[in-house]
């Protein structure tokens, strides 16, 4: 009868069950702990942790850039057809001829993209990045480099074209983000 045996346990009988019950319970405390701890450094460290906020797409970049001009007292870029045709096509250019640079290797700068677009403009830039993973990251590390900072809050500009695209960079996968400011010539000239 086992009920019968349980009221019968001497107390040498009782100490040694609570104690392997004790350490039955610390090992299972320990085990969940590492396994927390594991799991805690693994989302700490990997890719998506580190990649947390905005999409990388050209209308996080959009809103994200638009923030900081207003928070600077600046109007809000405007989304152009034509300099986003300008982006996406340099984007390409990047991608097909292997090379990360405002001048392509054969020559061709910002403005001959937007040119070739079909936008006229009276000011124009360019800012390029690489493997970035979201627009939150993207806007900082430009935010923090003088010469893109300048493009991002030059009051000069009043549209973008914002291309994001995957594809393989010297043999590797890889995300080429172009922007492309310019000031369409009636703009400035109505100022």
């Amino acid at each position: 009868m086992i009920s019968g045996r349980e009221t019968a346990l001497s107390s040498f009988e009782t100490a040694l069950l609570c104690e392997t019950s004790t350490k039955f319970e610390k090992t299972k405390i320990a085990r969940v702990l590492v396994v927390l701890v594991v799991l805690f450094f693994t989302t700490l460290h990997s890719p998506a942790a580190l990649s947390a906020g905005p999409a990388l797409d050209s209308e996080a970049v959009l809103n994200v850039l638009n923030q900081d001009r207003i928070k600077y007292g600046l109007s809000a870029l405007t989304a152009d057809q034509k300099l986003q045709e300008a982006a996406t096509a340099k984007a390409l250019d990047i991608l097909q001829n292997n090379y990360f640079a405002h001048i392509s290797p054969a020559g061709r700068q910002p403005w001959d993209f937007i040119k070739n677009a079909g936008f006229k403009y009276s000011f124009a830039g360019e800012n390029l990045a690489i493997n970035y993973q979201n627009a939150l990251e993207l806007q900082n590390d430009f935010m923090n480099s003088p010469n893109h900072r300048e493009n991002l809050l030059s009051p000069l500009f009043d549209r973008i074209g914002i291309a994001v695209m995957e594809g393989e960079f010297r043999g590797k996968k890889a995300v080429v983000t172009v922007e492309m400011f310019a000031s369409p010539t009636e703009t400035v000239a109505a100022k």
